[in-house]
């Protein structure tokens, strides 16, 4: 297994400071080029400064000699921080509309648009050199990405980036923070891994991060489409808008890439760009990638992987039949990369198990599961898999996160009652919110016999455990591989497989 060497892996690490992988020295013309090129319009106000050190966002990251890049934010408007960025050293600012700072200021159209061109420019645009894959949809974006890496990597060396953070070479788990980071985060982090030595990078891209165009500055080789379901109405209009963003990856492709879609999926019917080769990947023959013969057991699922004239048996090291579909998403990709299906096959034979995705934490004396399970549809597929596969009860522990759709609320607890003989409702990520009334917001118009609510999601899990017999399964859904418990705007050490552990007596899962 290959592993970073500790000069690589301070490369990395120093992408996440702010300040970019030096290239070659950016110039106002430079700048307005791209720009331009970008349809952005852009017209100096003011004498332009002849050249700059790195590209910033945030004013609080301005050294001497930056360009500060003024965005729009649905909280905070980065226009109110040119004064700030001008006395911290920047020589000129990016902005939608003239600030009346005496700073050099580029005028564009859009500035979410523009940091994204601006940050690939200004690190070499990293998606030239590297083999970027791009997955996006409701859910499987972690375990695709994490399968695609695994695959890739037989080849090359290839990291993943996501929810569960950055996914090194040889599977070590980095810092987390949002699915898709913004622009300038995400093309350091692409730069370093590229003066690394890495080859392919497989990226989870949010619909935030398309609607946002954090992503727009690069193109990727490919593109692959999971699943789609109810999430992030407390942000998108309805699910048509929430829709429309994710089928913005398209126009991120590279000509002649390769489109990766799930024929199971009606939302995507529609998805096939006239600039790539699309692929379709189901459960049923009809798609260029299917299964047969699938047999699904507690820990693994066994099918013929059918593909190119040729279908070869594996068993998948993972449960459930949404992981068969995530697996083969990750095979399609490889395949239109152009990798043997034997090959392949091999590869996801041996998979590692996914952190916090249908993961076992524990079997003796009792079966205990953690899922990343969230929303809706992903809290229904993981429960019907277990009411098919536990010969005894299924015991649930579900929460929803504050700050977030509270529409999904009932639609959550009405699931977890309905799939779960034992269901026990309590915390998440309560951030601002009370945590009882959230729980309460779950069980609107539920048997209050069909629930118990235990607000401390540790007592909770105490509750769960010792409800247990040796035939049962306890599933601790919502955080999966969160270490942490959101509480106001503090972040507090929760991690769920220490906390069984704890309860068991035993030692820490995640150690």
């Amino acid at each position: 297994m290959q592993r970073l060497p500790d000069r690589q892996r301070s490369i990395l690490e120093s992408s996440r400071t702010g300040r970019p992988v030096p290239q070659k020295i950016i110039t106002s013309e430079h700048v307005e080029q791209r720009l331009a090129h970008r349809g952005m319009r852009p017209r100096w106000h003011g004498a332009p400064p002849s050249c700059f050190s790195t590209l910033q966002s945030d004013s609080r990251t301005v050294e001497s000699g930056d360009l500060f890049c003024a965005i729009p934010g649905t909280k905070v408007d980065g226009h109110t921080f040119v004064g700030t960025a001008k006395q911290a050293g920047a020589v000129a600012a990016v902005v939608e509309r003239v600030v009346d700072v005496p700073l050099p200021q580029i005028v564009v159209t859009d500035a979410h648009v523009s940091v994204a061109h601006l940050a690939s420019l200004f690190v070499g645009d990293p998606s030239d050199n590297l083999r970027l894959v791009g997955i996006t949809g409701t859910n499987g974006k972690s375990t695709t990405a994490w399968l695609v890496r695994w695959i890739l990597s037989d080849e090359s060396p290839t990291v993943a980036l996501g929810t569960l953070g950055t996914v090194s070479i040889d599977g070590k788990l980095g810092p987390t923070t949002l699915t898709t980071p913004d622009p300038i985060e995400l093309v350091n982090t692409l730069a370093a891994l590229r003066d690394s030595g890495v080859v392919s990078v497989a990226l989870e891209v949010s619909s935030h991060a398309l609607d946002q165009h954090r992503t727009d500055g690069l193109l990727f080789d490919a593109i692959a489409y999971t699943s789609f379901s109810r999430e992030h109405l407390d942000y998108h209009s309805d699910l048509e808008s929430y829709r429309a963003a994710k089928l913005r990856l398209t126009s991120l492709l590279k000509t002649d890439g390769i489109c990766v879609v799930n024929n199971d999926e009606p939302a995507w019917s529609g998805v096939a760009p006239d600039n790539a080769t699309t692929l379709r990947y189901g459960l049923e023959s009809k798609s260029v990638v299917s299964v047969s013969d699938l047999s699904l057991s507690a820990d693994s699922s066994t099918f013929r992987l059918c593909a190119l004239d040729e279908d070869l048996t594996l068993t998948l090291p993972f449960p459930a039949e949404f992981n068969v579909q995530n697996a083969l998403a990750a095979a399609t990709v490889a395949i239109g990369l152009g990798m043997p299906l034997d090959r392949i096959v091999e590869r996801l034979s041996s998979a590692p198990p996914v952190p916090g995705r249908m993961e076992v934490l524990t079997r003796d004396p009792v079966l205990v599961i953690r899922d990343y399970a969230h929303n809706p549809d992903s809290c229904e597929r993981a429960l019907s898999t277990l009411r098919e596969i536990v010969p005894g009860r299924v015991i649930a522990l579900l929460g929803c996160g504050g700050d977030r759709d509270v529409g999904k609320r009932p639609i959550m607890g009405q699931i977890l009652t309905r799939l779960s003989d034992v269901a026990i409702v309590t915390s998440d990520n309560p951030r601002s919110e009370d945590p009882e009334e959230i729980c309460y917001q779950m069980v609107t118009g539920l048997d209050p016999s069909s629930y118990t609510i235990v607000p401390d999601r540790y007592e909770a899990i105490e509750y769960a455990v010792g409800e247990a017999g040796h035939l049962d399964a306890v599933v601790l859904l919502g955080k999966g591989h969160e270490t942490y418990q959101i509480v106001g705007d503090e972040y507090r050490p929760f991690d769920e497989g220490r906390i069984v552990a704890e309860i068991l007596g035993g030692p820490g899962m995640s150690e």
